[in-house]
C-alpha cells in the first residue's frame, strides 16, 4: 500500500506544480491539472488494481501535498474556493 501512497504524493506534487508554473488560461490548465491528479487512479483502473483501499491510500498521499503546494506555492486556493482576497487581507489586520 506504500506504493499507492507514494504515487499519490507524486501525482499531487506534479499537478499542483504544473498549475503553479502554467497558470493561464485557467480552463485548459485546470483540466490538465485535474487529469494529472487523477492519473494514478486511472492507471490503477487499467491495471485492475483499483480498490477502495488503494484509492484511499492514493488520495491520502495526494491531497495533503497537493493542498499544501496550493497554499504555499500557487497561493490561489482561497480564490478557487470563492473567498475574496480583500476579505482575507481584512481579517489579517490587527
Amino acid at each position: 500500500m506504500i506504493v499507492f501512497l507514494l504515487a499519490g504524493v507524486a501525482a499531487g506534487t506534479a499537478s499542483a506544480l504544473y498549475l503553479a508554473y502554467n497558470y493561464q488560461p485557467i480552463l485548459l490548465n485546470g483540466t490538465i491539472h485535474a487529469a494529472i491528479f487523477a492519473s494514478g487512479l486511472v492507471a490503477m483502473l487499467f491495471a485492475k488494481r483499483l480498490t477502495t483501499k488503494a484509492a484511499g491510500w492514493y488520495l491520502a498521499g495526494a491531497l495533503p501535498v497537493h493542498l499544501a503546494i496550493h497554499f504555499v506555492v500557487v497561493r490561489d486556493l482561497a480564490q478557487l474556493t470563492g473567498t475574496s482576497h480583500i476579505l482575507l487581507n481584512f481579517l489579517s489586520f490587527p
